[in-house]
C-alpha cells in the first residue's frame, strides 16, 4: 500500500510512442486498455500507460499514481495537510477508482483504489 502502481506518459502519437518505448525497453509488453490508451508492463507486472493527448505540456508528464486503501479518505487527508483536490474520484474500468490531488506546491499526485477494496 502507498506504493507507485502506475506511471503515465501523455503522448501525441500512440504508435510512435509505443515504438519508441518498445525499442528502448524491448521486454515491455503493450496492450490496448481504453480508447486512446495503451498500457505496458513485463509479464503480469503492470508498469504504466501511454495516454493520447492533443495538448502536450512539457513538464506535466509523466504522472505518478499511488495505491491507496481508501481514496475518499486520502483526498480528505490531502486537503487537511495543505493540499487540494485536482481531479475528482472517477471509476477506471476493470481497475477501481482514481483521483488526483495537488500537494502544497501544486504538484499532481495520482491516487488509485483497486476494485477489490470497498469504495
Amino acid at each position: 500500500m502507498h506504493t507507485i502502481c502506475h506511471i503515465e506518459f501523455n503522448v501525441s502519437d500512440l504508435a510512435r510512442s509505443q515504438a519508441f518505448f518498445h525499442g528502448l525497453f524491448p521486454n515491455w509488453e503493450f496492450r490496448s486498455f481504453i480508447e486512446g490508451m495503451v498500457v505496458f508492463g513485463i509479464g503480469d507486472q503492470h508498469i504504466g500507460g501511454l495516454m493520447k493527448s492533443d495538448n502536450i505540456v512539457v513538464g506535466n508528464s509523466p504522472s505518478v499514481w499511488f495505491q491507496v486503501e481508501d481514496i475518499d479518505a486520502t483526498i480528505a487527508k490531502a486537503a487537511s495537510l495543505g493540499g487540494s483536490a485536482q481531479d475528482p474520484k472517477q471509476p477506471v474500468p476493470g481497475v477501481g477508482w482514481s483521483a488526483t490531488v495537488h500537494d502544497p506546491d501544486g504538484n499532481s499526485v495520482g491516487l488509485v483504489q483497486f476494485a477489490s477494496q470497498d469504495s
